[in-house]
């Protein structure tokens, strides 16, 4: 606009202002904000539905990938672990060669056999991003963000076996048959994790969960290497030995019997997490 112009509109309209002023300005900036502030929740929602999503194709390519595996292995699955493998370096299901084959990911530039790469991570994962334990010198790396159930191998099993978390020391093998589990729609195969591997235990979200979250140095003081992450909305993703995945709150997982928490819900437990001793088979054929 001219100056003459402008001169000619404020004789016309001697109210006429040009700009803003200050406390326009705050006013649409305040404005803006409270949408921002309206729209983020909805947009952290989605962002953590998306990565739930993702989350459960990973487990699905996982459960698939061993269905595969133990239609190639006489029906035996990718053993979580076996000491007979560990001379070729391939002793957890992670590491092995004929599984990682079958997942796709035998071209896989790692830095070693028992990382996946990070495409095959959970998105919601904050821990397999970084070395997270040093011993005597020695960082464990275990980025995989999924864990096998182990429940059935542990000191919790209602028929043991002498296995309680450590490689034991001749050949040994740990892995389920197909077709021998009972009610396998119902029964744990893989779930989202701190470490490779799962056990009922670990799913005891008040006693761990509740109290370190993604931590993995504080459950390791703990004593405990097998946990079950409950990061997607205080829940967890699961695949099941029949094939399917789904999504269960951490009270599904993990139920007790009494609102003081002091004795585990066998029942429920026992049918997500146990499957039937005629399962173990050792040494692997």
């Amino acid at each position: 606009m001219k100056t003459a112009d402008k001169q000619f509109g404020r004789r016309l309209c001697p109210g006429l202002r040009i700009g803003f002023t200050l406390i326009e300005l705050l006013v649409v900036i305040a404005i803006i904000g409270m949408l921002l502030a309206i729209d983020m929740p909805a947009l952290r929602k989605a962002k953590e539905s998306a990565q739930g999503v993702v989350c459960q194709n990973h487990l699905r390519t996982l459960a698939l990938s061993n269905e595969i595996y133990a239609s190639r292995s006489d029906q035996w699955y990718v053993p979580i672990i076996d000491t007979t493998m560990t001379p070729r370096g391939e002793p957890t299901w992670n590491s092995n060669l004929v599984f990682r084959e079958i997942v796709g990911l035998e071209d896989a530039s790692v830095g070693s056999s028992y990382v996946l790469p990070k495409e095959y991570l959970c998105p919601s994962d904050r821990q397999s991003t970084e070395a997270y334990w040093s011993q005597a010198g020695v960082t464990y790396e275990n980025f995989v963000s999924y864990g096998y159930n182990l429940t059935d191998w542990g000191p919790s099993s209602r028929s043991p076996v002498n296995w309680s978390g450590n490689i034991p020391a001749g050949d040994w093998a740990c892995r389920f048959r197909a077709g021998q589990i009972r009610s396998s729609a119902e029964k744990i195969m893989f779930s989202d994790a701190g470490d490779i591997w799962v056990r009922k235990a670990g799913a005891d979200y008040r006693k761990y969960w509740d109290q370190y979250g993604q931590d993995i140095v504080k459950y390791r003081q703990a004593g405990m290497w097998q946990p079950v992450y409950y990061r997607h909305k205080e829940g967890v993703n699961l695949a099941y030995f029949d094939g399917h995945v789904d999504f269960q709150r951490k009270e599904n997982l993990f139920a007790y019997t009494d609102p003081a928490g002091t004795s585990p819900d066998s029942e429920r437990n026992d049918q997500l997490w146990f499957c039937i001793a005629g399962n173990r088979k050792s040494p692997m054929p």
